[in-house]
């Protein structure tokens, strides 16, 4: 761990978020392996410090959802 921790990513930012774009699937690939275990370890962290979700069903988060892509 401590290697991904010596290694600079941060400019490294992918905009996608459940699909990769075409975009994003190339910058992973160009990624070095102990880049790509940094980014790894650094968004599971983030993911960690966030926190619960919030209680909803699954009813509300299909709205939400569509109501995001109608924008």
């Amino acid at each position: 761990m401590s290697e991904a921790k010596a290694v600079d990513i941060s400019g490294i930012e992918f905009s996608s978020t459940a699909f990769p774009s075409p975009e994003d699937r190339a910058l992973w690939e160009s990624l070095t392996p102990a880049q790509r275990l940094a980014i790894i370890e650094r968004d599971e962290d983030a993911g960690f410090r966030s926190g619960t979700a919030r209680h909803a069903s699954m009813r509300e988060i299909l709205a939400e959802v569509r109501a995001e892509t109608k924008e």
